[in-house]
C-alpha cells in the first residue's frame, strides 16, 4: 500500500514539474535524507528532538521516519481542498525547490494569517539573546537563549520581536519541577511577542542581564528562518532538560537557516554559554552588545564588564592526591560552573553544577568508593551593597561520611542564604545554611559558613572558608567543624593545578592535605 501511495504522489508530481527542471532539483528519492529536510524537522540521529505526539508532524511516523513525513506532506500539500502549504511555508518551499514544481499551484497571497505575519514582523536583523541566571532563582541557572528579531515595516516603523521556546513554569523552584524537568519532560512552546516586553520581563522582573549576538545571516537565510518561525507556532513541543531546552531548540531553528549553525560534540548537553562561544569563534556574530539588570549596572560601573565568552568549558574533570590519608579522589561534572574555577566571566563566583560525581581509590585496601553524588548544586557570592543581591545555596545529592571505606551513600538536602562584600581583590561573605541528611535516622541541621575568596592574578585564586554543624541529633557524617583552604592555578585555559587543605573535628582523620589537576572541555 505504501509503495503504490509513492507511485501515485510521484504521477502527481510529474503533472507539476515545470519543463525545465531547475538545475537544483534533487532525486526524488533523495529528498527524505537530504539535511535541510531533516533539519526542518529538527532530526537528529534518525529522530526527532521534537517529541512524537507533537502536532509539528503531519505523519503520525514523521518524529522518527522523515520519508513517512515526506510522503505525507506531499500529499497534503497536493490535496487542492486544503491550504496545508499556508501552515508549513519552509516544507513547501523546500519541496517547490527541490522538486521543481510549478510555483502558482502555490498562492502564499491566499494565506491570510501567514500574510499578516510576515507584515508584522519584519526580518532584517536577528540575534541570539542570552539572559543570564538570575542568582537569586535556581530555575534560571545556566541562563537562558531566545531569538531577537528586528526590521522596518513598510511604514517605515521599527519592529523588534522576541521567538523563545519556554517550559510551563508552575512551582519553578519546587523539588517535583526539577524531578519533572529530568526525567519526563514539560509541556513546552515557542511564543513570539513584543521583545521590550519580553526584555522588560528579565531586565526588571527577574533582574537578568541580557547580552545580545547579532547573526552574520544572509537575506535567503533570514528568509528560511522566518518561514520556519511560522510552522512552530503554537505547537506543543515536549521541554526536557537534555534532549530538548531552550538552547537545543534554538540550535535547530538556526540549523534550518543555514547547517553550519550546527555544533559538533561528542556530549549529550550543551549549555547557552559553551553554544555562543562556538559561534563567536566560528564568525558568526557581527554585533555584540549588553543591556544589564539594574543591579548587574551597578556591579559594571564599580568592577568592570565580564564577558560570558570568558567562561570556562561546561565539563570538568579532576585527578587529586590525599597524601594524608592514601587517598586518590576522581570527580566528574558534566554540567558545571564550578566556584573555584580561575575565570573572568560575567560571573567569577558562582556554581552550578548536574549530576556532579565523585570517587575514592583507597590504597591501603584497593578498592573504589563512591564519595559523592550531586544532581543539583548552586552557589554564588555577591557583593551586597553593590548588587541588592543575597548570596545564595542549594544543594540535592548524595554523599558517604567523611573518609567512609564503604559506599553508603546517604540523601542530603540544604539551603542557604546570606550576604558578601568586595573590597579590593577578595569577596568575604557569611552563609548560613539550613540542611537534612539521613543515616540511619533523620538528622535536621544548621550550617553556618564565612569564608573569603581571592583573586590572586587572572591565574591563581584562593579560597577560604569555615563551618560549623548544629545537629538536631547527634553528628552523622564523620565531622563537627571544618576549615578549608583552597588555592587554584590556571597553566592554560583548560587546565588548572591546585592545592586542597581541609582540617576536621571530632573526624576519623583530622587532617586531608590534597594535590591535583582540573581539565575542562
Amino acid at each position: 500500500m505504501k509503495r503504490f501511495k509513492i507511485v501515485a504522489i510521484s504521477i502527481i508530481l510529474q503533472s507539476l514539474l515545470i519543463n525545465t527542471i531547475s538545475a537544483h532539483t534533487l532525486p526524488e528519492n533523495d529528498i527524505h535524507n537530504n539535511v535541510e529536510w531533516l533539519n526542518l524537522l529538527h532530526h537528529n540521529k534518525g529522530k526527532s528532538v521534537i517529541n512524537s505526539d507533537s502536532t509539528f508532524f503531519l505523519s503520525k511516523d514523521g518524529y522518527k521516519d522523515a520519508k513517512a513525513e515526506y510522503i505525507a506532506t506531499v500529499e497534503t500539500l497536493l490535496n487542492k481542498n486544503n491550504k496545508a502549504f499556508c501552515e508549513y511555508p519552509a516544507r513547501a518551499n523546500f519541496l517547490i525547490y527541490s522538486l521543481g514544481l510549478n510555483q502558482k499551484y502555490f498562492d502564499f497571497s491566499q494565506c491570510n494569517d501567514y500574510q499578516e505575519y510576515l507584515k508584522k514582523v519584519p526580518f532584517d536583523k536577528v540575534y541570539i539573546v542570552f539572559a543570564a541566571e538570575n542568582n537569586q532563582s535556581p530555575s534560571s541557572m545556566l541562563g537562558h537563549t531566545f531569538l531577537k528579531i528586528k526590521g522596518k515595516d513598510k511604514n517605515g516603523i521599527i519592529r523588534e520581536h522576541s521567538f523563545s521556546y519556554f517550559a510551563a513554569l508552575d512551582n519553578s523552584n519546587s523539588l517535583k519541577f526539577y524531578i519533572d524537568i529530568m526525567t519526563v519532560g514539560l509541556d513546552g512552546a515557542y511564543i513570539l511577542s513584543p521583545y521590550q516586553i519580553k526584555a522588560d520581563e528579565y531586565l526588571f522582573g527577574e533582574k537578568r542581564s541580557l547580552w545580545e549576538f547579532e547573526l552574520n545571516l544572509s537575506p535567503e537565510e533570514k528568509e528560511r528562518l522566518k518561514q520556519h518561525l511560522w510552522e512552530l507556532r503554537g505547537k506543543n513541543i515536549r521541554y526536557k532538560f537534555i534532549t530538548h531546552n531552550c538552547n537545543t531548540a534554538l540550535m535547530n531553528i538556526l540549523k534550518v537557516a543555514n547547517k553550519d549553525f550546527s555544533m559538533k560534540t561528542g556530549k549529550p548537553f550543551i549549555t547557552p554559554v559553551e553554544y555562543i562561544q562556538d559561534l563567536q569563534q566560528r564568525d558568526k556574530f557581527s554585533d555584540i552588545t549588553i543591556e544589564p539588570s539594574v543591579s548587574q549596572k551597578n556591579v559594571i560601573e564599580k568592577f568592570g564588564l565580564n564577558y560570558i565568552g570568558n567562561a570556562p568549558k561546561p565539563t570538568r574533570f579532576s585527578l587529586n592526591q590525599d597524601i594524608s590519608n592514601a587517598i586518590t579522589n576522581i570527580n566528574f561534572s558534566p554540567v558545571y560552573q564550578d566556584i573555584r574555577d580561575i575565570s573572568n566571566a560575567y560571573f567569577s563566583d558562582l556554581e552550578s553544577k548536574i549530576l556532579d560525581i565523585s570517587f575514592n581509590y583507597q590504597a591501603n585496601k584497593k578498592q573504589f568508593v563512591v564519595d559523592k553524588i550531586d544532581l543539583l548544586k548552586m552557589m554564588s557570592v555577591i557583593d551586597y551593597p553593590t548588587s541588592d543581591s543575597y548570596s545564595k545555596y542549594f544543594r540535592l545529592g548524595f554523599e558517604n561520611n567523611l573518609f567512609s571505606e564503604n559506599t553508603e551513600l546517604n540523601p542530603v538536602i540544604e539551603f542557604g542564604l546570606g550576604m558578601g562584600k568586595k573590597v579590593s581583590s577578595t569577596t568575604f561573605y557569611i552563609l548560613p545554611k539550613i540542611g537534612y541528611h539521613y543515616h540511619n535516622f533523620s538528622n535536621f541541621y544548621l550550617l553556618p559558613q564565612i569564608g573569603t575568596i581571592t583573586r590572586i592574578s587572572d591565574k591563581a585564586k584562593i579560597i577560604n572558608s569555615y563551618e560549623r554543624y548544629f545537629n538536631s541529633k547527634k553528628d552523622n557524617k564523620g565531622f563537627e567543624e571544618r576549615y578549608n583552604l583552597y588555592f587554584g592555578y590556571k597553566m592554560k585555559n583548560d587546565t588548572e593545578l591546585y592545592i586542597d587543605y581541609s582540617h576536621y573535628s571530632k573526624a576519623k582523620h583530622s587532617e586531608s592535605l590534597s594535590l591535583g589537576i582540573a581539565l575542562h572541555f
